[in-house]
């Protein structure tokens, strides 16, 4: 099944995100590396800021945050809510949630082949072949995150545990355990799953997939509002000021993204031209594609440790006296995409 998302230039617009790649344990040491090598203007984060159309999913927005930090496309990753919105949104409880599944959120059964549908990437260029994906038209084509697929979805869910045994807390556990030795987990009560709460219903049992994803299928302009902008508690969207795209569980890179209400912040601080965001917007509207217009810190590469490891990394092929070290490191790094060539912002989409 294949929806068409968007259609002509008449029925979008260019939005401005920036996108925060941040760890809050690096060490003093890591933040020297990552200033001194990273080419990051405070050690701490390394950003992008780019214009999308109006009409890109979070499906697409995934493949141009690939190409935007350097990254192969070769993990996990999912889209959140900050905790406090999502909490706030489901009221905390398994009904809440729910009730959003199909609206929002995936529903618990959507697996990696439904998430994957288009990742159909066998050979040639890896970066002509995200281009494909995030340049428009948009469509979906997967099954799952079709509203009453998903609805259906969950409410099968329900009905194979309408009644559940309710545990403890694991923090509670871990507690007593550590109190009085008991090491069995103990059953509270027994409810149906639709009364529990999201907390009870994660300490029964585990769905794969958790709770929190979004669906891609979601323009990002409607889920997003800029900064200046007040949330309507009598409509669904815009539902955050803060989008989260999670990558690499492992290495779990986070990345915080917010819409920009316009450029004004770039233009006054001088580090764009009234130039550069005119020729943007003219190839986000002509050509249907994301551009970007600032970046502050180098192309990343997956695999290396999260942010603190890339931190490390550069330190090592920059300081370490090993030159053997140095070039064994080079090579890894280049077999896996990364490169030290300099690109100019609207060539790196």
């Amino acid at each position: 099944m294949k929806n068409k998302i968007s259609g002509n230039k008449d029925e979008f617009t260019s939005v401005h995100l920036h996108l925060e790649l941040k760890d809050e344990f690096l060490t003093e040491y890591q933040r020297r590396m990552l200033k001194r090598y990273g080419e990051s203007s405070t050690g701490e984060a390394i950003c992008r800021d780019i214009l999308i159309p109006s009409d890109m999913p979070l499906h697409n927005l995934h493949y141009a945050i690939q190409k935007l930090y350097g990254w192969q496309n070769s993990h996990l990753r999912r889209f959140l809510l900050p905790e406090e919105v999502y909490q706030k949104l489901t009221g905390g409880t398994v009904k809440g949630w729910a009730n959003l599944v199909g609206t929002l959120f995936q529903p618990p059964s959507e697996s990696e082949e439904d998430i994957f549908w288009d990742d159909d990437y066998e050979k040639g260029s890896a970066n002509a072949w995200l281009k494909k994906k995030y340049v428009g038209p948009y469509f979906y084509g997967g099954e799952l995150e079709h509203p009453k697929i998903a609805q259906k979805d969950v409410q099968q869910l329900m009905d194979e545990f309408k009644m559940i045994d309710v545990k403890e807390p694991f923090q509670d556990f871990m507690a007593r355990a550590e109190q009085d030795g008991d090491r069995e987990i103990k059953t509270l009560r027994q409810a149906p799953l639709i009364e529990l709460t999201l907390e009870e219903m994660n300490s029964s049992f585990i769905i794969e997939g958790g709770t929190e994803s979004l669906l891609e299928r979601l323009e990002v302009s409607k889920v997003l509002a800029d900064k200046d902008e007040e949330l309507d508690e009598k409509r669904l969207f815009p539902v955050t000021k803060e989008l989260i795209y999670n990558y690499d569980f492992g290495d779990n890179w986070t990345i915080i993204i917010t819409k920009e209400r316009d450029c004004g912040d770039l233009l006054k601080s001088g580090l764009v031209s009234h130039e550069e965001i005119d020729d943007a917007n003219e190839i986000v509207l002509n050509e249907h594609r994301p551009v970007c217009i600032h970046k502050d810190g180098v192309s990343l590469l997956d695999d290396v440790g999260g942010l603190s490891g890339f931190a490390d990394f550069l330190g090592s092929v920059y300081e370490s006296d090993d030159k053997e070290e140095r070039n064994e490191l080079r090579a890894w790094a280049k077999s896996l995409g990364w490169s030290e060539k300099k690109t100019a912002n609207k060539r790196i989409l």
